[in-house]
């Protein structure tokens, strides 16, 4: 009997421990782990029970707990191991309830050997009829679970029936039954492993039989599989798990060398994950461009590579368009500004002392007139066969770009050949183009410049070029002009003064000076022209022939313009209220200002707004002004006339005027250019002033010689006709302070009852 005990206890071991194992290779089994614990509980059932019937006192004591440490795990793991299989879990209410009722059955006084069976047997006999229920649609041997159970919980009737006497054979159906149950659970969990493991497979295939990306597996010398996608990609029709060798792959396809390379490397742990790329020859002659990601696998108990290859050819090709649609023209094809600074940078940084290279800039003169008559297309047109006739001219060594619009930009990497493309600039823009069964013939400026002879830099180079080329805008027709240091000069100069422009008229840098008007026979005050200033801070005084211009090239004219309006006009509303009496002041007023359509609603605001009389203030335009554009000049100065301001008309002499045009013009004054003042007193150039002042009576206008400079100019002036007298010989524009101080001692000379010029 004892062997009995000791072979149950025994078979429960062996069982629950292979379960457990089973577990532990494959963790999806949960139930297996379950059962498991459950049978190595159970198997100190017997121990318990054999101790307590064979072991001397005290220790015989120890059964009856190892029985209970037994009894109540094994029935909570064997439930949950059951339910488990079925997908379903042991609820916290239900383990409870299953621990209570073993725990009852089994510490029973004088009954623990009829509730524990009666207990066991219910129990079995319920997941036996619950697991016959839920598994019968499941594998076979799953389907066996609950019949089994019902004849385990019927193993215990010997028991119920005879007592101890039926121990015996409660422990050898029990055994038996357990051992069974044991290996159905493992089998059916072996099952469930190949299952999942074919899930996997076919998981697997279907990601690798339906990638784009090729997926081989080689150990070495042979193909052990190989996708879909790498028949594509090769175009050959390898069969999916033949062994292929790679003689098989079409020449050059697979680069058997890297291959093997990166194989060894791999295997012998040298390398995690191995990369590389290159372009490959397929099937049908294609070139590829593919890219090879590897690392070690097992393939049927075999060390192998897998390879994952990429074709790269088509979104490299897409990169490269890219980058050349960046990079270059889309009219011309040609290299744009981007290379241009790219190869600049590039011979600038490889140069050693002996590395030359001359860059040339060339601009399409009057190219703006060309589409305005042509029409944009055959613009382009023009572009595109001015572009091939320079590249054929230059030959092959030279690289021509296009900057944009109608600039162009030649590198050549030796200075040597500066002369000699020079020439073959010049003879392509003398030959015709030819566009559209017309010829054109196409004046260009050029300039050049050499590396390191005229910058030190890729950015000083083309400024360099760039000097030269605006220069050579100077000389008419097609020119090429050798870059100069003075030429950079020059620009970076005007270039520092526009932005400098800028900011004094916003921060009022720009002020007025006034210069007094005489009167050429008693020598009073007739009044003051407003001449602008500009103290530029760190610089000193800029000459107002130089910021007139740029305002005028930089559009700015006509805020400055109208600021300085306003500024003359408040000082003459500031004038009269401190010293009630203001002689007019003239203030200049530049071409481009005087033709544009807001230029009579500034003056009229300002009027406004500062409460001056129209007679007050005098406009000064300029002869060429008038001539240029003399029908809007005649409808501006009439509104300007009708508004009761006077117009004087300067630098008179220098022009082409005609008798017609002063007639037309609603004119008050005319002011001799200085031109004509600085020979006199000379005979002649009194004559010509005299002639001046001759046609300035007949049309009922005042006279004004500026650029008197000495007494007998200032004599010889009056004697000829002038009315007004203006000059350093009087004095040098004034402060505000200063002309004031003229006006207070004009007004002191002449009494108190004498109007005023604003009263009038």
């Amino acid at each position: 009997m004892t062997y009995l005990y000791l072979i149950n206890f025994g078979m429960f071991v062996i069982i629950g421990v292979a379960l457990l194992q089973v577990w532990r290779r494959h963790p999806a089994q949960r139930f297996t782990c379950d059962l498991g614990w459950s049978t190595l509980f159970a198997s100190l059932l017997s121990a318990g029970y054999l101790i307590r019937i064979s072991a001397p006192a005290p220790f015989n004591a120890v059964g009856l707990p190892l029985m209970v440490a037994g009894a109540i795990p094994n029935v909570l793991f064997l439930s949950s191991g059951v339910l488990h299989l079925t997908g379903r879990r042991l609820t916290r209410g239900a383990a409870v309830a299953i621990g209570l009722g073993a725990a009852v059955a089994l510490l029973a006084p004088g009954y623990r050997m009829l509730t524990w069976p009666l207990f066991n047997m219910a129990l079995l006999a319920g997941l036996g009829l619950l697991a016959a229920r839920w598994l019968w649609r499941n594998q076979p041997l799953e389907r066996l679970v609950g019949p089994m159970l019902l004849l385990l919980s019927l193993g215990q009737l010997p028991v119920v029936l005879y007592g101890e006497q039926g121990i015996a054979a409660n422990i050898l159906v029990a055994t038996l039954l357990r051992a069974a149950i044991g290996v159905m659970f493992g089998l059916s969990a072996l099952e469930g492993a190949v299952r999942d493991a074919g899930k996997v497979a076919a998981r697997f295939q279907l990601l690798t039989e339906h990638s784009v990306q090729g997926v081989v597996v080689t150990d070495g010398k042979r193909i052990l599989y190989a996708n879909p996608a790498v028949r594509g990609i090769y175009g050959m029709p390898l069969g999916l798990g033949n062994y292929v060798v790679f003689a098989d792959l079409p020449p050059e396809s697979f680069s058997d060398d890297t291959l093997q390379h990166y194989h060894g490397l791999l295997q012998t742990q040298q390398l995690d994950i191995a990369s590389w790329e290159g372009r490959r020859e397929v099937a049908g002659g294609r070139e590829l461009e593919l890219r090879f990601e590897a690392w070690r696998v097992e393939w049927d108990g075999v060390a192998a590579t897998q390879i994952l290859i990429t074709d790269d050819t088509e979104r490299n090709a897409s990169a490269r368009a890219l980058v050349h649609q960046a990079t270059h023209d889309k009219l011309t094809g040609l290299p744009n500004r981007t290379v241009l600074m790219q190869r600049l940078k590039e011979y600038c940084y490889l140069a050693d002392g002996s590395l030359q290279c001359t860059l040339v800039v060339v601009n399409i003169d009057r190219f703006k007139l060309f589409n305005q008559s042509q029409g944009q297309l055959a613009g382009d047109q023009v572009l595109k066969a001015f572009a091939a006739a320079v590249k054929q001219a230059l030959g092959a060594r030279a690289e021509l770009m296009r900057l944009g619009g109608d600039e162009f930009a030649i590198v050549d990497p030796d200075a040597s050949n500066a002369r000699d493309i020079a020439g073959r600039l010049l003879s392509a823009c003398e030959q015709a183009l030819k566009v559209g069964g017309s010829e054109y013939y196409i004046d260009a400026s050029m300039g050049m410049a050499v590396f390191p002879d005229h910058a030190g830099n890729a950015d000083g180079l083309l400024r360099a070029a760039n000097a030269a080329m605006y220069q050579a805008k100077r000389t008419p027709g097609t020119s090429l002009a050798m870059a100069e240091q003075r030429f950079e000069l020059m620009s970076s100069k005007a270039l520092e003064n526009e932005q400098a422009l800028r900011k004094g008229i916003k921060n009022q840098e720009i002020y007025l000076d006034y210069q007094p008007k005489i009167d050429a026979v008693s020598g009073r005050l007739l009044g003051f022209e407003a001449l602008a200033r500009w103290m530029r801070p760190d610089v000193g005084m800029v000459s107002p022939v130089e910021f007139i211009a740029i305002a005028e090239r930089t559009g700015l004219i006509g805020e400055l313009g109208a600021m300085l309006l306003e500024r003359a006009c408040r000082q003459i509303a500031a004038w009269h209220a401190e010293i009630g009496h203001c002689v007019p002041v003239a203030v200049n007023v530049s071409p481009v200002q005087l033709l544009n359509r807001g230029f009579l609603q500034l003056v009229e605001r300002t009027l406004q707004e500062t409460g001056i009389p129209p007679h007050c203030l005098t406009l000064e335009i300029t002869e060429s002004a008038a001539i240029d554009n003399l029908d809007d000049t005649q409808q501006q100065l009439q509104h300007l006339s009708g508004l009761g301001i006077d117009v004087a008309m300067d630098d008179f002499g220098t022009g082409f005027s005609s008798l017609s045009m002063l007639r037309k013009l609603p004119l008050s004054t005319l002011k001799i250019d200085r031109g004509l003042i600085d020979p006199l007193p000379a005979p002649d150039a009194v004559a010509v002033v005299t002639a001046i002042c001759q046609l300035a009576a007949a049309l009922n206008l005042q006279v004004v010689a500026e650029g008197i400079e000495t007494l007998e100019q200032a004599i010889a002036a009056r004697d000829a006709g002038c009315h007004e007298l203006q000059g350093f010989f009087y004095a040098r524009p004034l402060t505000v302070a200063d002309a004031g101080d003229w006006m207070r001692r004009e007004r002191a000379s002449a009494g108190d009852d004498e109007p005023t010029a604003l009263a009038g």
